[in-house]
């Protein structure tokens, strides 16, 4: 009897032992902490173009007649940083278009280059999806900050005025680290007036200001 006792005890642990193990749980924090793919930072380099704008004659003190600012291409770099557990990212953006100023742009008339010109735009915002982030993601965007004017004219300096946007955009993952943002802009940036003696200004003057649109395409780094 105590030799059978002794047997079955031996047998015991042998047999658990020899049972398949659940080695499912190894899986598990990885299921459950693994950050999804729409709240992860981004970094995304841009190109695109940039178009439209006119200086007003009475919002500065480059001429004495309207200029206008030529379409031209633009560079530029967005970084996304996840705002919690939502899929909406605060976005910082710089963007920078070389350009230059013309006048005699009326119907038939030839252009003349007057300036050089670099309209550089630092803004903060938020990137808004459309929808559940999933594949093929629509998204809006808003933003504002500074918009900084150059031109290149002796004796004039440059020049930081308030500026905000807003466009709609798209982004297409190749994988979860990659994909491709393709997105319509428009900036508005407010000129004010320097001049003393204009105190219509904000009537007369109104809707005056620096106007543009802008197509962007870009690369989006995930990580």
């Amino acid at each position: 009897m105590r030799r059978l006792a002794l047997v079955l005890l031996l047998l015991i642990p042998s047999s658990l032992l020899a049972q398949p193990r659940d080695d499912r749980w190894r899986e598990r924090p990885a299921s459950l902490y693994r950050t999804p793919a729409w709240n992860l930072f981004e970094v995304t380099p841009f190109g695109g173009y940039r178009y439209g704008g006119t200086l007003w004659a009475e919002r500065s003190n480059l001429f004495v007649f309207d200029t206008d600012v030529a379409s031209s291409g633009n560079l530029g770099l967005n970084f996304g940083i996840p705002i919690g557990g939502t899929p909406m990212k605060l976005e910082l953006m710089v963007n920078q278009q070389r350009t230059y100023l013309s006048g005699g742009t009326g119907l038939f008339e030839p252009t003349i280059r007057l300036a050089d010109f670099d309209i550089t735009y630092y803004h903060g915002g938020l990137q808004i999806p459309l929808g559940t982030p999933h594949g093929f993601n629509p998204f809006f965007v808003i933003s504002a900050g500074v918009a900084n004017l150059r031109p290149d004219l002796p004796g004039v300096v440059a020049e930081n005025r308030f500026s905000a946007s807003a466009g709609l955009g798209v982004k297409v993952p190749f994988n979860r680290n990659v994909g491709l943002r393709v997105e319509a802009r428009g900036y508005f940036t407010t000129l004010g007036d320097d001049r003393d003696d204009c105190f219509r200004c904000s009537y007369d003057g109104y809707g005056r200001d620096l106007y543009q649109g802008e197509t962007n395409v870009g690369l989006v780094f995930s990580f």
